[in-house]
């Protein structure tokens, strides 16, 4: 009897079952210890890209494990191969908008067409930069809104870095009826420019131009180049209440 036990517990059979019981252990610990590595290293990372880092290195460990398993038990390499395959396909599936973001985050760190701090407008949202990892950037409206824009848009939309052009150039939109004398107006709005020259570009000269003249009104912008790109709106409020007060009155 005793014979019989220690021939069962030799067999290639039970050497295969308790080998693969100790890569299945090994694994689940190699798992355990990656997550623990991710979260003390993430810093300033977002949770949500914490865990998918987490979730993603997981599953490649126990595709890993799952193949060095099946090389244990003497399956054929081509199946391991089309295993390997549909395992990272699936990842890929399943994380493509992350990995998009994740190599547009590549893209800008390389170029850097803005950083931390500095005023840029992409699509309808303008406000400053006041972070930018691996999926997204954050930028601060002037309205003290934050709008998080994935780092994939940055690379199908225009962005427009408005700190490096040295000034914010700005256009005053006002709307005139055709009887108003257009050098009155026009002598108007450099006049409200004249009043807020300290939030002005020194050495800059206002511009008045005509965009479109029709029977019953004429439309005008005032262009200005402003030192503070936080204080667009501001100033565009500013100007546009002051002109339409000064229409009134005159009317």
């Amino acid at each position: 009897m005793a014979f019989d036990l220690i021939g069962i517990f030799t067999s290639p059979l039970i050497e295969q079952l308790l080998t693969v019981v100790l890569i299945i252990i090994l694994t689940y610990l190699v798992v355990r210890f990656y997550r623990i590595i991710i979260t003390r290293i993430a810093g300033t990372v977002p949770s949500g890209l914490v865990a998918s880092l987490q979730q993603i290195g997981s599953w490649a460990i126990w595709i890993l494990g799952v193949i060095i398993i099946l090389n244990t038990l003497n399956v054929s390499i081509l199946l391991l191969l089309v295993l390997l395959f549909l395992g990272g396909l699936t990842m890929i599936m399943a994380y493509r908008h992350i990995l998009t973001d994740m190599a547009a985050s590549q893209f800008v760190s390389t170029y850097q067409p803005f950083k931390v701090g500095e005023w840029i407008e992409v699509q309808d949202y303008y406000g400053r930069v006041i972070e930018r990892n691996l999926i997204q950037t954050k930028i601060l409206t002037p309205d003290n809104e934050i709008v998080i824009i994935p780092n994939s848009t940055l690379l199908r939309r225009s962005v427009i870095n408005r700190t490096r052009s040295g000034a914010l150039r700005i256009q005053i939109p006002v709307v005139v009826s055709t009887e108003i004398d257009l050098a009155k107006i026009q002598d108007q709005l450099l006049h409200i420019a004249e009043d807020i020259k300290v939030d002005l570009l020194p050495d800059t000269i206002p511009q008045v131009r005509v965009t479109q003249v029709t029977l019953q009104e004429t439309r005008l912008v005032l262009l200005l180049q402003i030192a503070n790109p936080a204080k667009r709106d501001q100033i565009i409020s500013e100007v546009q209440k002051k002109f339409y007060e000064l229409l009134s009155k005159r009317n």
